[in-house]
């Protein structure tokens, strides 16, 4: 494409990157806003009994609340909420969402009926969708390249931090507020259950962490793709939706299969974390509380570990020359979840189901800091929130919208009784593992490809 011949270097050569605090800083404010995004949106996993119960609600609608509510305009609102951010302020955008997604998650407390709850859900899902296309471009034009999986890394275990602080803290509240037939009088809000009082102590606290926006600059933009000799520097270029999507097209393979690859280990994720409490619950009589202690513990230290070494793994690869190192580490990443990820559900004793949870652990999020590093790695800077934006909506379209949601649709369907939801949740697991592995593998030569051609104008 003409728009693309010329491929030039604008303010990596004219400016430094952050100085190390500054970097490291910003990296830190980011992954405090993505902990509270994913408080706000895994609660919910550990109310599913007394939401069940309050709203006359099944199992499949449950899931729609969990994760299609969630995901409705969360993937849709991606792209255009993403072209701000690589158009204008990307700290502004940011603010306004983290501002918008917290108001709606304790609005999700006040709800009476399902449908007022799925359209809290849907606010909250709108919200979030500011956050990480922005941050993803932040963080790139931050740091060096061999420090990037670090980075990513440390910005990526807001979701571990942000699960597990769910359920940990979910669980807490959980056993302090649960009492058969408990409500509460809150003012100017009447009578509310406990699971309500839940997503009011939740969500509520992230209305004031905007103001931490206020305190990083951003970045200079880095690595450009011009359109000639004559291009600026630190021009902030702003192509149309055309050329933006006209690039993603030109590049459909690379894209396609790793977008896909991404969202079947993001659905492995959302089936566990939205499923594994209630499955757990129902075949081994646990208790919520216990549940969400001992699952929030395990997320924040081990799950985050494993991201960390993941980032750690790949820097060092990175300096070994390997251009495919994001692609190897997601594919340790995808081989540990086939192999570990049916362990919880199955073992012979509850004091084992929490040794599994704790040793499945590991690999289970050691792919999402490198992921999108990958992408925005290969992709021009004026391109990087719009198509990060892309590969968020496929990513929660399949991963999100449809997980949640498949697993109980599959029981329902396949085993036909509640207790055995545990099969289904192994089974998706399992499936979308395997599949991801496949894809990878196809996509890793490309990734080189795309890597070399990358190094023109980066």
């Amino acid at each position: 494409m003409a728009a693309h011949s010329d491929a030039i270097n604008t303010a990596e050569a004219t400016s430094a990157y952050p100085s190390s605090f500054a970097a490291w800083y910003s990296v830190a404010v980011l992954m405090l806003m993505y902990i509270f995004s994913f408080i706000d949106r895994t609660t919910i996993s550990l109310l599913v009994e007394p939401m069940k119960r309050d709203l006359h609600i099944s199992d499949t609608q449950i899931g729609m609340l969990q994760g299609l509510a969630f995901a409705l305009l969360y993937t849709f609102l991606g792209l255009p909420i993403a072209r701000l951010s690589d158009r204008h302020s990307r700290r502004a955008v940011i603010a306004a969402g983290v501002f918008t997604w917290s108001i709606m998650a304790a609005l999700c407390g006040v709800a009476r009926t399902a449908t007022q709850l799925f359209l809290a859900r849907v606010g909250v899902g709108v919200g979030e969708a500011a956050l990480s296309p922005a941050a993803y471009s932040i963080i790139t034009d931050s740091f060096p390249r061999s420090k990037l999986g670090s980075a990513f890394g440390v910005y990526n275990v807001g979701i571990t931090i942000g699960a597990g602080a769910a359920f940990l803290v979910g669980g807490l509240v959980v056993a302090a507020v649960s009492h058969p037939g408990a409500t509460y009088t809150l003012p100017l809000l009447g009578e509310i259950r406990a699971w309500q009082v839940v997503f009011i102590v939740t969500g509520a606290p992230g209305i004031v962490l905007p103001l931490l926006m206020l305190t990083f600059r951003e970045p200079a933009r880095r690595g450009i793709l011009g359109r000639g000799p004559a291009a600026r520097p630190n021009a902030v270029l702003k192509p149309p939706l055309r050329e933006v999507l006209d690039y993603v097209w030109s590049n459909r393979k690379f894209y396609g299969l790793y977008f896909f690859a991404l969202a079947l280990l993001a659905m492995c994720g959302y089936c566990v974390a939205a499923w594994l409490p209630t499955a757990l619950i129902r075949a081994y009589g646990v208790t919520a509380a216990q549940v969400g202690k001992v699952l929030g513990v395990s997320i924040m230290l081990m799950n985050s570990g494993g991201m960390l070494l993941a980032g750690l793994l790949c820097d060092r690869l990175t300096r070994q020359g390997r251009q495919d190192a994001p692609i190897t580490v997601a594919l340790i990443s995808a081989g540990g979840i086939a192999l570990l990820g049916a362990l919880p559900p199955f073992m012979p004793a509850v004091t084992l189901i929490w040794v599994a949870i704790f040793v499945s652990g590991i690999p289970f999020n050691a792919a999402n800091g490198v992921g999108p590093m990958a992408i925005n790695q290969v992709t021009p800077n004026q391109y990087r929130a719009q198509i990060s934006a892309v590969y968020l909506f496929v990513v929660n379209a399949l991963g999100l919208g449809v997980g949640p949601t498949l697993v109980p649709f599959v029981n329902e369907h396949l085993f036909h009784d509640p207790v055995k939801i545990r099969y289904s949740l192994v089974l998706v697991v399992l499936c979308s593992a395997v599949a991801a592995l496949v894809l990878l593998f196809m996509v890793r030569p490309i990734y080189r490809q795309k890597q070399i051609e990358a190094a023109q104008w980066q």
